[in-house]
């Protein structure tokens, strides 16, 4: 049964000392990425890098400019269903997005460490 209080795709970016409450978090894990060849009689195997983004809430003081200049940032974020993902040497990619609410933010990184509690 899922717990009811539990609320997925919010939790924390942490970013050069700084930490700003994201929503509507999304994010692709690095790793190896497997296509398909001969008709599906096998494969090639190719290692990409990963990305995370969502929604961070614009509150007084917050420097837009700041967060735009980002690179070689370490950057963690939480899920509130136990798992925590460190990227070192990440960078904001593209623009920050003005959207309903505050902006969408994406840092890309080569590699994530994943931590997992609770249950």
């Amino acid at each position: 049964m899922t717990n009811p209080n539990k609320k997925y795709g919010e939790g924390t970016l942490k970013a050069d000392g700084e930490s700003f409450d994201m929503t509507e978090i999304s994010y692709s894990l690095n790793g190896k990425v497997r296509t398909a060849t001969d008709n599906g009689q096998g494969f090639t195997t190719q290692t990409k890098g990963g990305w995370v983004k969502g929604k961070i809430h614009l509150i007084p003081g917050m420097s837009i400019e700041k967060i735009k200049a980002m690179d070689d940032v370490t950057v963690v974020w939480d899920t509130d269903t136990g798992q925590t993902y460190t990227a070192a040497h990440a960078w904001l990619e593209g623009e920050p997005e003005v959207v309903t609410g505050g902006f969408e933010v994406q840092f890309g990184y080569r590699k994530a460490h994943e931590t997992v509690t609770g249950g």
